[in-house]
C-alpha cells in the first residue's frame, strides 16, 4: 500500500508559476488588517507539529469563507488521492492560502504586487521560496482551491524535474470537480472537435501536441479539455497505459531523463491513440 504523504522542510529556489486560475495576492505584510489563520490535519499526513514548516495548507482570511467545513473536508483527501495517482507518496510542505473577501480587494492587491498576472479567480505562486495559493471568496472557491492545491502538491512532489505542463493542468482539472461536471464542461469541447468520427485523433488533442505547450498563456479551452481527458484515460486501468504512466512519473521524480510520455506509449502500447479515441466515446 502506498504511504500517502511525506513531510519535508526542504527549501525552494526562487520561482513563481501562474496557473490557469491565476489571480490573487500576497497578504502577509501587505494589508493593515489582521488575518485569521486556520491549520488543519490532513488525511494520511504525519501528525503536524506546531511549526508552520510541518503543515500543508495554512489558511489566512479576514472572514471565514462560506462552506469552509465542506471545503476543508474535500481538501483533506487530496494528498491521498494524488499519492494514488503518482503511485508513490505525495510530499507535503507548508503552503500559505490567502483568501480575499471580494474581487475588488483581490485585484487591487494583484495590481500592486503582481501586475502582469492574469486576472482570473485563483493563483498558485512560488516566490522567494514560499509556495502560496491566492483565491477570492465566491461560488467557485472550492473548485479554485482544489485546482491550485493540486498544483502545490505537484510542485512539492516533483521538485527535481517539473511535471509536464499538460499533466499538471490536466490533474488540476481532474481534481477540481466531479467527473460528471467535468465531462459536461470538457466533453462538449472534445465532441465538437471530433464531430461524428472516431477514426482519427485530431491534431490539437493528440498527446504529442499537448507536450509542446510550454506556457498556459498559449493554451486554450481545447488544450485544457484534452489534458483533462488524457489524465482520466491514463488513470483508468481499462486501457493498458496506467503502468507506463506510473513509471514515467517515477522517472520524473527521480530526475531521470524521462523524455516524452507519447514516445513511451508509442513503444509500449502502439495503438494508444486508438484506445484514447475509444475512451472519448464514454465521455
Amino acid at each position: 500500500m502506498v504511504s500517502p504523504v511525506i513531510t519535508t522542510d526542504s527549501t525552494f529556489d526562487h520561482y513563481w508559476h501562474v496557473s490557469r486560475r491565476a489571480v490573487l495576492r500576497s497578504v502577509i505584510g501587505g494589508t493593515a488588517s489582521l488575518l485569521f489563520t486556520a491549520r488543519v490535519n490532513w488525511v494520511g499526513a504525519t501528525e503536524p507539529s506546531t511549526t508552520a514548516g510541518k503543515q500543508w495548507l495554512q489558511f489566512h482570511y479576514t472572514e471565514a469563507p462560506r462552506g469552509f467545513e465542506e471545503i476543508l473536508a474535500e481538501l483533506k483527501q487530496l494528498p491521498l488521492r494524488l499519492s494514488e495517482v503518482y503511485g508513490s507518496p505525495a510530499i507535503v510542505r507548508a503552503v500559505n492560502v490567502l483568501i480575499f473577501s471580494d474581487r475588488q480587494q483581490y485585484f487591487a492587491h494583484l495590481e500592486k504586487t503582481l501586475p502582469t498576472a492574469p486576472r482570473r479567480n485563483s493563483l498558485f505562486i512560488v516566490r522567494s521560496g514560499r509556495p502560496t495559493i491566492l483565491a477570492v471568496q465566491g461560488k467557485t472557491l472550492l473548485q479554485d482551491l482544489m485546482h491550485e492545491a493540486v498544483h502545490s502538491l505537484n510542485h512539492l512532489t516533483f521538485r527535481n524535474t517539473s511535471m509536464p505542463l499538460w499533466m499538471d493542468e490536466g490533474l488540476a482539472e481532474w481534481a477540481e470537480d466531479s467527473v460528471e461536471q467535468q465531462s459536461r464542461v470538457h466533453g462538449k469541447a472534445l465532441r465538437q472537435l471530433l464531430g461524428g468520427q472516431r477514426i482519427l485523433l485530431p491534431e490539437p488533442i493528440r498527446l504529442a501536441a499537448l507536450e509542446k505547450i510550454k506556457s498556459t498563456t498559449r493554451a486554450d479551452a481545447v488544450d485544457y479539455a484534452a489534458s483533462w481527458a488524457w489524465c482520466r484515460f491514463l488513470l483508468s486501468g481499462k486501457y493498458g497505459c496506467r503502468g507506463v504512466w506510473n513509471r514515467y512519473l517515477q522517472d520524473i521524480r527521480d530526475a531521470q531523463q524521462a523524455g516524452r510520455l507519447s514516445h513511451r506509449l508509442a513503444l509500449t502500447v502502439p495503438d494508444y491513440e486508438q484506445r484514447f479515441l475509444r475512451f472519448l466515446t464514454s465521455i
